[in-house]
């Protein structure tokens, strides 16, 4: 399965999802490449909710109605070669806050390609993604992505970088990049760093602790968007987010994960809540 069957595969995946009913946010980057002709794929159901609001001033206020999101999230990535992954990310979700403003369809969708930064090591990786916006609405005030064609570039590292440190109780990894926007939405700079614990000798409990800044560079002209009781301008927003994953290895290719985590900073941004489930199912060709 080389790259004429990887976009065919992608393709009808996102037919049969845009079907059904989210809100999506590009993933940040990942240091983990697969090998020729693996295949990885995710799929997880996130439940999010906010009573409070962080304000211009970074004040945390109440945001006067109880937004409770529903999201699906899918995510796939293909090993085409040694050097060379490609993914695709997508969600659908339901969106509501209060009376009436409740808003249901596909988010925006990530196309990428993953490289080494180091063709002699692991945990070294860039990667760039296309996103483009589907079920944007303008006249809804809970909106389903940003509306336009975006460009992601970042990197990422790990300290589990080669075979024999793969047997490591615990490893780090961090990883920064910019979401830049063509048009309204101001470029955001995203960062991440996470501590991953093997909980025994195999590796099949693990536990990760991870933290993501996500700050607005404030350029273009954001559109002003009305968000539960407020206004904010479109991707011009500051968070930080904490959480944690507990994920176990149910069989040889399936992994099952629990997520939880909160906003606990941030500017023109809803003080969310949320929690994750999601399963990975990964094979080769």
């Amino acid at each position: 399965m080389k790259i004429k069957n990887f976009f065919g595969y992608t393709t009808a995946s996102l037919i049969v999802l845009s079907g059904l009913s989210v809100h999506s946010e590009s993933a940040h980057a990942s240091a983990y490449m697969l090998s020729e002709g693996q295949n990885m794929y995710t799929t997880g159901i996130t439940y999010s909710t906010a009573t409070d609001w962080f304000n211009q001033n970074r004040n945390r206020v109440a945001q006067g109605c109880t937004s409770k999101d529903y999201s699906w999230g899918h995510s796939y990535t293909y090993g085409y070669s040694y050097y060379t992954n490609f993914f695709a990310n997508t969600s659908l979700a339901n969106q509501s806050c209060g009376v009436g403003g409740k808003t249901a369809g596909i988010g925006d969708v990530q196309l990428g390609i993953r490289g080494r930064l180091d063709n002699t090591r692991n945990g070294r990786t860039w990667e760039l993604a296309l996103t483009v916006p589907t079920g944007y609405d303008s006249t809804k005030a809970n909106r389903l992505g940003y509306g336009k064609l975006g460009l992601w570039g970042g990197i990422a590292i790990s300290t589990q970088n080669t075979g024999w440190e793969e047997s490591m109780p615990s490893y780090g990894e961090f990883g920064t990049g910019i979401n830049y926007w063509f048009g309204s939405p101001a470029t955001q700079w995203k960062s991440y760093a996470k501590w991953s614990w093997r909980l025994d000798e195999n590796g099949d409990n693990r536990v990760v602790l991870e933290g993501v800044l996500k700050l607005s560079l404030k350029d273009h002209t954001p559109e002003l968007i009305p968000a539960a009781g407020f206004f904010r301008n479109s991707g011009d927003y500051d968070a930080g987010i904490i959480s944690a994953k507990y994920s176990r290895r149910l069989a040889e290719q399936w992994t099952g994960a629990v997520k939880i985590g909160q906003t606990v900073w941030g500017r023109n941004i809803s003080a969310s809540t949320f929690g994750t489930l999601s399963v990975t199912y990964s094979w080769d060709d």
